[in-house]
């Protein structure tokens, strides 16, 4: 049992392995679901220069929480649809695995 509730599901889409068919192409996986919990994000970030604001941006990150040790790599894409009906398609920026004191892994945390 998941220590947090996993509610939402995320695809996984992941870039071809190296093989190749008989033809040469690169072969494609298919793309695999897994329960998660994702929690999002925004933040305005401003840059100021002498005190005057020289430019705004807005930074929207995501926190995806798998339980136990999931195969996540930096090269896949992540696809989360929410309940407003935005997908969210990006590449893991950062991938962090916690651990029990025992040493079991009990999360993966994935920032995209």
């Amino acid at each position: 049992m998941a220590i947090v509730p996993m509610r939402q599901t995320i695809t996984i889409e992941r870039d071809s392995t190296g093989e190749l068919d008989p033809w040469g192409n690169p072969v494609k996986q298919d793309p695999f679901t897994l329960k998660c919990r994702v929690d999002e994000g925004s933040q305005i970030t401003s840059s100021r220069s002498s005190g005057v604001i020289k430019s705004e941006e807005t930074v929207a990150t995501a926190r995806i929480l798998i339980d136990k040790l999931a195969d996540i790599r930096y090269s896949d894409t992540v696809i989360f649809t929410n309940e407003l009906g935005e997908t969210i398609k990006r590449k893991p920026k950062e991938i962090n695995v916690k651990r029990h004191i025992s040493g079991k892994p009990i999360l993966t945390e994935v920032i995209v």
